[in-house]
């Protein structure tokens, strides 16, 4: 299982190292990458970061990391009446490749829904019945050659 996404609308004015860096040290359990596309292609619109998810347990960690980065480097960036306000995208998904999307900043306003959200997302996506293991999916990442493990 793995939270992956990207900033939206911020203009160059947010790295996704600083991003990443910040959301590593807020929930440290999870395995982090940035985007890192080979020589040549030109991405204008993609995923930006992923983190791979060793459990269920470390979801609302993450969801208030999300939180608190999204107050910090998206929300002062937000302008009233912007058409296209700044946000984070977010994306969910398992291993059989269901997943869940939404913007904080768009769809979810408040820190409580986004955590509400991502510990109801986990479990729709990761029943209990379903265990993973994360090494496929940081293997996985590691080989795409689109996604560089984050070393801070």
């Amino acid at each position: 299982m793995h939270i992956q996404g990207a900033l939206s609308n911020v203009k160059g004015t947010v790295s996704t190292d600083e991003f990443v860096r910040f959301l590593a040290e807020l929930a440290p359990q999870g395995h982090y990458f940035t985007a890192d596309p080979p020589p040549g292609i030109v991405m204008t619109s993609a995923l930006d970061w992923r983190v791979v998810v060793p459990d269920v347990a470390t979801f609302p960690l993450l969801a208030t990391a999300l939180w608190s980065a999204y107050e910090r480097f998206i929300l002062p960036r937000r302008k009233e009446g912007e058409p296209a306000p700044a946000g984070i995208v977010v994306q969910m998904k398992n291993g059989k490749g269901a997943f869940d999307q939404f913007k904080v900043g768009g769809d979810i306003l408040e820190r409580d829904a986004l955590v509400q959200r991502i510990e109801e997302s986990a479990r729709v996506l990761c029943p209990r019945s379903m265990t993973w293991d994360p090494r496929p999916e940081i293997e996985e990442a590691l080989d795409s050659g689109y996604w560089a493990e984050f070393g801070g």
